[in-house]
């Protein structure tokens, strides 16, 4: 058993390491093969010795399209997976091979264990999660950040005229959002050459 890109292994207590290697399950899996689904119970924590794997929401979730949560490589590991095997709660998004994999699984009842009984599993699971979860909250504000984008815009055009007197904490309080994000929306689409801005004004440059 090789897995030589999650460090944590080696910093294993000895009774730990073993119990791992007898019950982890080899897997090798083609491109376009899904690991889970949203709603899926996983049964397992896969450990990447190759290949990527995509964690993304579908468009059943998110009306159209979809959103990439992250990718997985060797040496990392996915939180959805993570928190469905550990609570044996739904998936909340879904997985699929998008280069060829090769690893480990490691059964639910094999990490549970990990956690009663190793410090060393613990504090990589708690370093791991902290990253993952990091990462996820930075999407997520890129995502609101976008949509507020529309929504100024859309409430800029139905004004009916090309100047608006305005500021920006009322544009907040109409829109519902706070007025640091409105002026970084707003200097943004300045830049782009949608409005200008003035004190007290926001002239719309296309209609």
């Amino acid at each position: 058993m090789n897995l030589d890109h999650y460090q944590f292994f080696q910093s294993l207590e000895p009774k730990s390491l073993e119990k791992v290697r007898s019950e982890a399950k080899k897997i090798a899996l083609g491109v376009g093969t899904f690991l889970y689904f949203q709603g899926d119970v996983t049964p397992g924590i896969l450990f990447l010795n190759k290949g990527v794997v995509k964690v993304f929401l579908h468009a059943d979730e998110i009306g159209k399209g979809e959103i990439t949560l992250y990718y997985i490589t060797p040496g990392e590991q996915c939180l959805v997976n993570t928190l469905s095997t550990v609570s044996q709660m739904p998936a909340t998004a879904t997985a699929i091979v998008d280069e060829s994999i090769e690893g480990w699984l490691v059964p639910a009842e094999t990490i549970r264990w990990l956690i009663d009984n190793s410090p060393a599993y613990r504090n990589f699971k708690l370093s791991f999660c902290s990253e993952r979860l990091s990462q996820i909250m930075h999407l997520v504000e890129e995502l609101r950040f976008k949509r507020m984008d529309q929504r100024l815009l859309n409430w800029l055009y139905v004004q009916g005229r090309d100047t608006i007197q305005t500021t920006h904490e009322q544009i907040a309080q109409i829109i519902g959002t706070s007025r640091e994000v409105i002026s970084r929306i707003l200097k943004n689409l300045e830049k782009e050459g949608v409005v200008t801005i003035g004190r007290g004004w926001i002239r719309l440059s296309e209609r």
